[in-house]
């Protein structure tokens, strides 16, 4: 099976089409980053608590649905194509060279830790969303450092991994980020672009369960 992750090779020669999705919004001054000691805090009902610290401070090159093309991705260079699938979560400058946390955004079974194209590292968690089955992703994540087994049940908060270091082997040669995906249902999919926008139905934006 073709293993395709954030970084996803995809084929598709099209033109951008003539209802992109926006691009996203101009970058703030960016904060101090957060304690990397901080402690993830537990999802409240119907929502997700934040895999990353300070997820919501943090700027978001490539946001849910955003278009790609590597003449017009936010992140150059850029090799790959498509419509993103999740939300890509950036690290502070003072963070390339520390470890910075990773934390389960809900209860649920880990279903996969593998390595993968596209992503490096990556874990995938089972999940229950209003009430819907979810599956959550977890990209660019260090491998060695993920403790927990897969058939554990993860609580939220809790510290599952760090992200892996950018441009190297644990991140498939990305800048080091998370991206962070929710696919409808109990079907693992670890795309992180489709090439049909009628597909982003089949995911759901994480910024709607984090704010």
């Amino acid at each position: 099976m073709l293993a395709v992750g954030c970084g996803a090779k995809t084929q598709n020669t099209q033109n951008t089409p003539s209802n992109p999705s926006p691009s996203p919004a101009a970058q703030s001054p960016t904060p101090a980053p957060p304690s990397t000691e901080q402690v993830g805090v537990p999802a409240s009902a119907g929502k997700l608590s934040e895999p990353i610290s300070g997820a919501l401070q943090r700027v978001t090159k490539k946001p849910f649905g955003i278009y790609i093309t590597p003449a017009t991705s936010p992140v150059q260079p850029e090799k790959f194509m498509g419509y993103h699938t999740g939300v890509d979560f950036e690290t502070f400058s003072a963070e390339q060279a520390a470890d910075v946390p990773v934390f389960a955004a809900c209860d649920g079974k880990l279903l996969q830790k593998r390595s993968a194209t596209g992503y490096g590292g990556v874990m995938v968690q089972a999940c229950k969303l209003d009430g819907q089955d979810v599956t959550i992703i977890y990209g660019h994540i260090r491998l060695a450092s993920v403790t927990v087994k897969v058939g554990d049940n993860l609580k939220s908060g809790q510290t599952i991994a760090v992200l892996g270091t950018g441009y190297s082997a644990e991140t498939d040669g990305e800048r080091k980020h998370l991206h962070f995906g929710i696919h409808k249902g109990t079907a693992i999919s670890i795309l992180g672009y489709v090439q049909k926008q009628a597909d982003l139905s089949q995911w759901l934006d994480a910024m709607q369960y984090l704010k």
